[in-house]
Order: structure tokens, then sequence, then C-alpha cells
């Protein structure tokens, strides 16, 4: 009876050290992601104050020089609609940092809003395209070409959409020194979808990158200014429309592939 009960209680307190054990590995294991959660968004902050002082500098800079007549008169007019370009380029900039900052706080709340009715397919890509095109290298050639007439639309938002495809073609031109940014509408690469692609002929995105890239925070690299929100708003938009975003791993040429797939009736989620 006394070795039955010795061989119970042995085997309550090895059950018992299996259960402390397991806990104090999840306890660590919990520890441990808070505090690479920590390193990430002290790393974020260190980043962003960068990001925002860079623009803000340049903005502050040459606009104190516009503002100085004496200086100013020693210009020339090429080199004062240079510096004008410099202005407007870095603010866009900084505004793209802080609506970047405002889209995904209010994505975590609960207060990002859609605003569904008519999208001209052409015409977003359009104003997409005039709105980062003048950031381009000199080396690179930024286009669009569309299987899509230029009455087709859908039912979308059409500033998400075009939200989307500004970001695509950003964090292009980032990456691509020279050759070309290539936007394209297909309507029959995924059936009952229209897919949007910005192919490029940059750097290229590692296939392991594929999905980390998409993650808050996460950057091509550290050189080049951003966020690193830009592509997660993406597939946050993507998802509530009903579609989806990804970095295209059979595409075999040169850079990078994205591409955001829309259904024809988008349907919120």
């Amino acid at each position: 009876m006394w070795s039955t009960l010795s061989i119970i209680v042995i085997v309550v307190l090895v059950i018992a050290l299996g259960v402390m054990a397991y806990l104090y590995h999840k306890k660590k294991e919990q520890c441990d992601k808070y505090k690479q959660g920590i390193l990430v968004q002290k790393g974020y902050l260190q980043n962003m104050s960068h990001d925002i002082r860079t623009p803000m500098n340049a903005i502050c800079g040459f606009s104190q020089i516009l503002c100085n007549s004496q200086v100013r008169n020693m210009l020339s007019e090429e080199e004062i609609s240079e510096y004008g370009v410099i202005i407007q380029s870095n603010t866009d900039l900084l505004s793209t940092l802080v609506d970047d900052i405002l889209d995904i706080s209010d994505m975590e709340s609960g207060k990002y809003r859609l605003n569904i009715g008519v999208c001209n397919v052409n015409d977003v890509c359009r104003k997409a395209i005039s709105t980062v095109k003048f950031r381009c290298p000199d080396k690179v050639n930024m286009y669009m070409t569309t299987d899509a007439a230029d009455t087709y639309t859908i039912k979308s938002d059409p500033k998400r959409v075009e939200q989307v495809i500004m970001n695509f073609l950003t964090n292009a031109v980032k990456h691509t020194d020279e050759g070309e940014i290539h936007l394209h509408v297909s309507l029959t690469e995924n059936p009952g979808m229209v897919t949007f692609s910005v192919a490029d002929t940059g750097e290229g995105v590692a296939p392991d990158k594929a999905e980390v890239i998409f993650k808050r925070f996460e950057k091509f690299n550290t050189i080049n200014g951003g966020t690193g929100l830009g592509l997660a708003i993406c597939r946050m938009i993507a998802t509530q429309l009903g579609g989806e975003t990804k970095l295209d791993l059979n595409y075999k040429k040169q850079g990078a592939r994205f591409v955001f797939t829309h259904p024809v009736d988008a349907e919120l989620r």
C-alpha cells in the first residue's frame, strides 16, 4: 500500500514539475516577446524621429533661403524652381509620414472608415502616378498600361484604392535607381478580380521576406526613409475591400512585382 502511494506521489510530483516547467517556459517566451516588442518600438521611434526631422530640415532650410531677399536675388530662376520642388517633395513626404501614423491608429481603434462608391480604375491609377512620378530618379521611367477601358468602374473607395497603388509606387521609387516602374491593370490575371500590379527594376525582395515586409514597422532596409507602415496599411485596406496584397513570388525578372487584387464589387470586412 505504501509503495503504491509513493508511486502516486512521485507521479503527481512529476506532473506538477512538468506543468511548472511548461508555465515557466510560456512565461519566459511571453517575456522575451515583450522585450522584443519593446526593442522594435524603440527602433521604430528612433527611425520615426529621424524620418520626420529629415524632411522638416529640408523644408525649413530651403524656405529660409527663398524667404531671404538678398540670397534669393543671387539665385537663378532655375535654382529657385529647383528649391521649390525640393520643398514640395519633402512636404509631401512629411504628410505621408503623418498620414501613415494616423491611418494605423484609426485602424487599431476601429475608427477607420471606407466610403464605397463608383471607382474609375484608370483614373485612380493616373492620379497615383501623377502624385509620385516627380520623385522618380532621372534614369527611371514610370508608366502605366491597362486592359480596362477608360469608362470601366468598380464599386470601391477610390481614395483607398489610390492609396494602395501610391504606396506601391512610392516603394518602387525608393528602391529603383534606373530602369522602369510599370503600373499595370489586368482584368484577366485573376478571374472576378481587378489586378493592379507595380513592377520595378530595382534591388528586389528576398522570397523569405515576402510576408515580413507587410508587417508593421518592417522596412526593406534602414537607409531609405519611411515609417515601415505603408505596406501594412496596404494589406489592411485590401482586406477590408475584400482583396489582397502580396509580393509576386513567380516574378523572375530583375526587381520586384507587387500585386493588389480587388473584387469587381467590394465586400466590406
